[in-house]
């Protein structure tokens, strides 16, 4: 696995002690990466919903607002950051239980150099994975709509086609399609795909 497509990406470490912070900070920094600290769960907030991140790690121990409940947070709010997790040994069951809820990994500490680069390393590889295969995904999804364009004069068809892509691409239960009747004024439905497996009511 080569470091080099990692490099430049950003990092957001949180930790309410300082020196952990800056440790963190430095050798980051020195590995290639971008990387801005803050020293709670609340400001780790305030920062992911400014700016994007590749990796945030996180403390799980922290006042105001804890890791775990930082974790629920991104989640709730679709921040759509990987997570890692800090914590001491007498909390490592705690960590796991984070995992379960959607943080990719924890580290115990006090930790090495070595043991943060490489799970960060493997988190940015799983991100690149993730942000790739989204990308293929919508591919897919444009030349499936865009074939529909080219090969069919059916409208009927071709709205089916847009509206079951877009139930995909959102993982709707239920799309509706209404256009508006040039003579009327009036929007009336002209096309309803129920997800599989949902029966629509």
């Amino acid at each position: 696995m080569s470091a080099e497509p990692t490099e430049g990406a950003r990092i957001l470490v949180v930790d309410d002690e300082r020196v952990i912070r800056e440790i963190l900070a430095e050798f980051l920094t020195l590995e290639g990466f971008s990387v801005h600290t803050v020293e709670d769960g609340e400001k780790a907030l305030t920062e992911l919903r400014l700016r994007p991140y590749d990796l945030l790690i996180t403390d799980l121990k922290m006042p105001r607002l804890s890791g775990l409940q930082l974790l629920e947070k991104i989640e709730a709010e679709r921040l759509g950051v990987l997570t890692v997790l800090m914590t001491g040994f007498g909390t490592v069951e705690t960590a796991i239980e984070a995992m379960k809820k959607g943080a990719y990994d924890y580290l115990l500490k006090p930790f090495k150099v070595e043991e943060v680069i490489h799970v960060v390393e493997r988190a940015l590889y799983r991100q690149r994975l993730q942000a790739e295969n989204i990308r293929l995904r919508e591919a897919l999804t444009i030349y499936k709509v865009s074939e529909a364009l080219a090969l069919s004069h059916d409208l009927e068809h071709i709205l089916d086609v847009v509206l079951r892509a877009s139930l995909d691409e959102v993982k709707a239960d239920v799309a509706t399609l209404h256009l508006r009747d040039p003579r009327t004024g009036a929007y009336e439905e002209r096309v309803k795909i129920v997800a599989a497996g949902d029966t629509g009511n």
